[in-house]
């Protein structure tokens, strides 16, 4: 009897001899603590997901609210919209600008 290709711990030998007891006892709890183990990680893993969401979501309604309330100071104070980004337009021209003004 060949061992099974699926089982890894298999209960007898290549020449159909059984494996004695408590070393098959010993893999059985092998394989019980490596199921037990990869459970574990694996909710591990879908709390982990479940958090990552969580704070995704949060930090994608803070970016809108701050866009909505930028535009909304940008609505409500055009004049001051425009000189700052003629400001900020002049100084990023000063600091690429060349030197040989």
């Amino acid at each position: 009897m060949e061992p099974s290709q699926t089982n890894p711990f298999p209960k007898s030998d290549a020449n159909g001899n059984l494996i004695r007891g408590d070393v098959a006892q010993a893999a059985e709890r092998a394989k019980a603590t490596t199921a037990q183990a990869i459970d574990r990680t694996a909710d591990a893993a879908a709390t982990a997901l479940d958090e990552a969401a969580a704070k995704r979501d949060q930090w994608r309604a803070s970016q809108q609210r701050l866009m909505r309330d930028a535009a909304d100071c940008m609505r409500s104070h055009p004049l001051a919209t425009i000189g700052l980004a003629f400001g900020a337009g002049f100084l990023i021209s000063r600091l690429l600008g060349s030197d040989n003004d």
